[in-house]
């Protein structure tokens, strides 16, 4: 329900028009925020999964360290972002969470 509010107050600037929920009602805006809604699932799910099997430190400094090296290589890859000046802190952090999985 939360996900359903923020999308609508973000494309409808204020508050749900009309228009928006019409906007919303069309196939392929409905079925992207269904497949958005599912990976939102699908995640949590397997974010409660690892927390039950193993120490949420350990799960917390993955996910980061994870989301650190694959938001680097999508902004180096996809924007050609330099490199410069990013490569020694992301190798240290990356090197941190290896470190502590040990």
């Amino acid at each position: 329900y939360g996900r359903l509010v923020m999308a609508s107050t973000c494309f409808g600037k204020s508050r749900p028009t009309p228009a928006v929920v019409k906007e919303f009602a069309k196939p392929t805006a409905f079925v992207l925020f269904l497949g958005v809604c599912l990976a939102e699932a699908v995640y949590m799910l397997a974010l409660y999964q690892a927390f039950a099997k193993i120490s949420p430190v350990y799960v917390t400094a993955v996910k980061r360290g994870g989301g650190l090296l694959l938001s680097s290589l999508a902004g180096i890859l996809v924007f050609n972002e330099p490199v410069a000046g990013k490569l020694y802190p992301i190798l240290a952090i990356v090197i941190g969470v290896v470190a502590l999985c040990l």
